[in-house]
């Protein structure tokens, strides 16, 4: 075993999405009715088509607005006025570019076809492109003035039960680095909710008052309160504007998802498979695969002849460099690349960690590397269904048995095919240190937690840019 696989960090959960308000999901439809209004606009100055013969057009309105409202649908479907998955301005101008992307789909498709919109079919055409640059432009400002002028209130959790439970809970916690954890363990947690029960004051549980005195905003509870005294307490906490929640700690939902329904007098939790790992949304991502590399790989296909050709000449064959990686369901596969390294790289030193700066790379192998050009063999990977486009990146066997030892949740990974790129891939650097390897997790967990095919075309946009500004290597 590697040296430095021997002391992992414990497991930290990514922080939860953001979520966003009534007044902010106004506020940023306004700002993309303001972007797609001035690109209509400039559309317009450009064709020098004016837009004032749609409603001599029959049928010209309503097409037009059909169009439209397929575009503010998308966006709200898929979150846009929901919540953001964003950590920074930047990041919010990938999110609204790859929204555009597909929300402009049936619109382009729409004003293509339609009959009779020929006297203005390039003005609304070109309205609809600039409407994406224009709408991530202006979200991108609205992101940036709000952080600033309005930064996100860091959460004040209470977490209250039993000492052992109290100190487990902040560990599963998504948190920010701005928010603040209340750990009050209480023993005598029976005792003190059967005491209040006889007196009728909830108020003068003493957690409770610590709590308030505290000024959570938050509270967790790891005890089971009888179910005589909710409503008071609920009445209790949310008059001071305390959200409360239970935590069980037996039940994790590791690659699940949970729904609570009443059944009679009775709480009761349904267990449910990730929305990735659902049969029909496994079609939808084989689908979206398939649609996107057959293209790709015929386009690429002089750039594909190029780079071997380049690889030949500069160290000979093998031109494709075949590895043995773990794929869905722990099943192995063979992973191609264009080989960037000696031949001889692994001959005596056995399974070595990839890292940056490797003394055995290749002079066209630096560059390969450095614009992630080496991985392009990979789309017949998809091709051939071992891996997608999108999802957490395959690790080597012998690595793989040593990660799931350390880390109970690393097989999750494999429950869906592995990715060229993935979240953990756009938020960290491409070689990373074997210590980083529980943090590439949280982001890999996080990914099959939160999946939506919107955000997969959010990693492919941001996939894009870090390859044309080499940041990702």
């Amino acid at each position: 075993m590697d040296s430095d696989t021997r002391a992992l960090p414990r497991l930290t959960p990514r922080p939860r999405p953001a979520r966003y308000g009534a007044g902010w999901s106004f506020a940023l439809f306004t700002i993309d009715l303001l972007g797609a209004s001035g690109a209509v606009f400039a559309a317009e100055l450009i064709t020098r088509e004016p837009l004032g013969l749609l409603p001599g057009i029959p049928g010209g309105v309503q097409t037009v607005a059909f169009g439209a409202l397929c575009w503010i649908l998308l966006f709200e479907r898929i979150g846009m006025y929901r919540r953001s998955f964003s950590s920074s301005a930047r990041d919010d101008v990938y999110a609204s570019l790859a929204a555009s992307a597909l929300a402009m789909l049936p619109a382009l498709v729409i004003f293509t076809f339609a009959p009779g919109l020929e006297p203005i079919r390039h003005t609304l055409l070109l309205a609809v492109l600039l409407a994406a640059f224009s709408v991530s432009l202006l979200r991108y400002t609205a992101y940036a003035v709000r952080a600033r002028v309005n930064p996100r209130a860091p959460r004040r959790i209470a977490i209250v039960g039993a000492p052992e439970r109290v100190r487990a809970v902040p560990g599963d916690l998504s948190l920010l680095a701005s928010d603040h954890v209340v750990r009050i363990p209480i023993d005598s947690f029976d005792e003190d909710i059967s005491e209040a029960i006889r007196n009728g004051e909830i108020a003068e549980i003493s957690w409770l008052k610590a709590v308030r005195e505290r000024n959570c905003d938050e509270l967790i509870v790891t005890e089971a309160l009888p179910s005589g005294m909710m409503p008071e307490f609920l009445r209790y906490t949310e008059s001071h504007g305390i959200k409360v929640a239970f935590a069980p700690m037996r039940i994790r939902p590791h690659a699940c998802d949970f729904t609570v329904r009443r059944d009679g007098g009775l709480a009761l939790l349904y267990p449910r498979s990730l929305a990735i790992c659902t049969p029909g949304n496994d079609l939808m991502r084989r689908t979206f695969d398939l649609t996107l590399t057959i293209p790709a790989l015929i386009v690429l296909m002089p750039v594909l002849a190029a780079i071997a050709l380049a690889v030949y000449l500069d160290s000979g064959k093998p031109v494709l460099y075949r590895q043995i990686r773990t794929g869905r369901r722990g099943a192995n596969f063979e992973i191609l690349k264009f080989r960037t390294m000696r031949v001889d790289a692994e001959s005596d030193s056995g399974p070595v960690w990839a890292r940056s700066g490797e003394s055995r790379t290749t002079r066209i192998g630096r560059i390969l590397r450095r614009t992630s050009l080496d991985e392009l063999p990979q789309l017949f990977n998809v091709l051939r269904g071992d891996m997608s486009l999108v999802g957490p990146r395959p690790e080597r066997p012998f690595y793989v048995e040593q990660f799931r030892k350390m880390l109970p949740r690393y097989d999750e990974r494999h429950l869906v095919r592995p990715g060229i790129t993935g979240w953990s891939h756009i938020h960290m650097k491409r070689n990373v240190d074997t210590s980083a390897i529980a943090e590439r997790l949280s982001y890999d967990l996080f990914y099959l937690e939160h999946w939506s095919i919107f955000m997969d075309i959010l990693i492919m946009c941001k996939t894009a840019a870090e390859f044309l500004f080499h940041s990702a290597a």
